[in-house]
């Protein structure tokens, strides 16, 4: 007796569950609260480009009014201007991969919570229709259960029960349709916007790299204006400096791995000579 009391309340106030909608529901509640949160990150990570932006543009006026101070010809102070000016360049290109981050990458992963709005309404649609077809067989089975029989009451209530029953089966089969375009739709969008990412990521670094590589060239050319301004005893070991070729040494992960692997084993110290890679590269 409680059951079909509780039975009839939920139908009555429109809160009845049906099973086969609760895998329906429960995609769409995963797909919005993931994608929210991975678009409410990717605004956090933004917004720390931007502060990062900030601090480096402040780092490049601390470099400029300390050109002004140096005790130097205006060749040396030209140049650590330039210096800046390529550093200064690495922040505004930070900045307009902030401006993508947001304007894009994020406001694509967060226009998820209106697709899946959207699917929401037609899962509820779905749900209405199965109601009103489970309502039909109740108003088909009181019929049936009255005395006396009134066969024209029967026969009204079992017309308006196969049509709330075709009408909730064509629910059924569309919102199925639906769900399968949902997500491959959503695999699609969620590849495309990771494509992105990457894609403003890699034209920052290197545009990035551009600019590191143009400031790293005045740096000789600081030592060399410093050194036109002092003695002329000094030429000799200067020459000597430009002639001998500093080594950087950039190590793979797997490289990384095998010397901690090896250190044990081994008590020779690495060299970074034995990189192919070196600063006359840059050049």
């Amino acid at each position: 007796m409680a059951s079909n009391v509780t039975e009839i309340l939920r139908r009555t106030l429109g809160c009845e569950k049906f099973p086969e909608m609760l895998p329906y529901m429960k995609r769409i509640d995963e797909t919005e609260e993931r994608f929210t949160a991975v678009g409410r990150l990717v605004e956090k990570y933004s917004a720390g480009l931007d502060k990062l932006s900030q601090k480096g543009e402040n780092l490049c006026s601390s470099l400029g009014a300390c050109s002004s101070h140096l005790l130097s010809g205006d060749e040396v102070k030209n140049h650590l201007s330039n210096y800046a000016m390529h550093l200064s360049a690495v922040q505004q290109q930070r900045t307009e991969l902030k401006d993508v981050l947001q304007d894009k990458i994020s406001a694509d992963i967060l226009s998820y919570e209106g697709k899946c709005q959207e699917m929401r309404k037609s899962v509820k649609i779905c749900e209405d229709a199965l109601r009103k077809k489970n309502h039909r067989l109740h108003d088909l089975a009181k019929a049936k259960n009255k005395v006396p029989l009134d066969p024209r009451r029967i026969n009204a209530a079992n017309i308006k029960f196969e049509q709330s029953q075709y009408q909730a089966r064509r629910c059924e089969e569309d919102i199925k349709v639906e769900m399968l375009h949902f997500e491959r739709k959503k695999l699609e969008d969620f590849n495309r916007v990771l494509a992105d990412f990457l894609l403003a990521e890699m034209r920052f670094h290197a545009q990035a790299l551009q600019e590191y590589t143009a400031a790293f060239r005045c740096l000789p050319l600081l030592s060399a204006g410093s050194n036109d301004t002092g003695d002329d005893h000094d030429d000799g070991d200067s020459s000597c400096l430009k002639s001998r070729e500093r080594k950087i040494a950039f190590h793979s992960s797997d490289e990384v791995f095998s010397a901690k692997s090896q250190k044990s084993g081994r008590g020779k110290k690495s060299d970074s000579s034995d990189s192919p890679l070196s600063i006359g590269d840059l050049y």
